[in-house]
């Protein structure tokens, strides 16, 4: 489970703190964004999608100051001038995992095969949902139609976090998705990262809106949370730099 530890506290000009900073993001950066929110100075707060969400949120006008995303998404609402780009910045890198309900026995995922063998076991799968525009769920979505893998029942779930509660609960059988939400569940474990022929490695990065209300204020939660400070939290949340 993701610890909280105290970070230094960031001050800013008291001007700046008369109005909620908003900082939307997707289910990967949760719990470390929460973290990173409580070190910062005066009021922030935080709202969450799956990949697909947060971009069309955005688009729909949605009132945010920093937005927060897969690397690909995000840019692309860069390209179309809704993010700032000069205030771009990288957050780390996630991987996939698999997760089962805490206590039970832990898979050996070595290779393909051996995670072929155990989705086609498990009588479900949970997963974020790809039809959705979760990142992670259609990259499961597809890896379960490369394997050939129909019969087990697929769970979707509108955020990964979700989908791992589900395991934790003992509603679906797995989970794969992005570590830092199994390991923020502590009625999940983490059996393993999923092999590198099955694996996604997603780069997670966040930029200012356009039409952020307090822009200075925002650049500024991004350059604390892309900082050393920043960076530490997102590893213990199980990112790579």
């Amino acid at each position: 489970m993701f610890a909280r530890r105290a970070l230094p506290f960031l001050a800013l000009p008291a001007a700046a703190q008369t109005a909620p900073l908003l900082v939307l993001g997707t289910g990967a950066t949760e719990i470390p964004i929460d973290a990173i929110a409580h070190a910062f100075a005066g009021p922030v707060r935080t709202a969450t999608g799956n990949g697909g969400q947060v971009a069309a949120r955005i688009r729909g006008g949605e009132a945010a100051d920093v937005v927060l995303n897969a690397g690909a998404a995000l840019d692309t609402l860069i390209r179309d001038g809704l993010l700032r780009a000069e205030t771009r910045r990288e957050l780390g890198h996630m991987v996939l995992g698999l997760a089962v309900r805490a206590g039970s026995p832990l898979p050996a995922l070595p290779d393909e095969a051996a995670l072929a063998a155990v989705l086609r076991a498990a009588p479900s799968i949970a997963m974020s949902d790809g039809a959705a525009g979760a990142t992670s769920g259609r990259h499961v979505l597809a890896l379960l139609d490369r394997l050939g893998i129909t019969e087990p029942r697929r769970m979707p779930y509108p955020r990964g976090l979700l989908a791992v509660q589900a395991v934790a609960r003992g509603k679906a059988a797995l989970v794969i998705t992005q570590a830092s939400e199994i390991l923020a569940e502590p009625g999940a474990t983490l059996a393993a990262e999923l092999p590198e022929s099955a694996q996604l490695v997603t780069a997670y990065v966040g930029a200012v809106a356009a039409r952020a209300a307090q822009p200075e204020r925002a650049a500024a939660f991004l350059e604390f949370a892309a900082g050393p400070q920043g960076a530490a939290v997102f590893r213990r949340a199980g990112f790579r730099a």
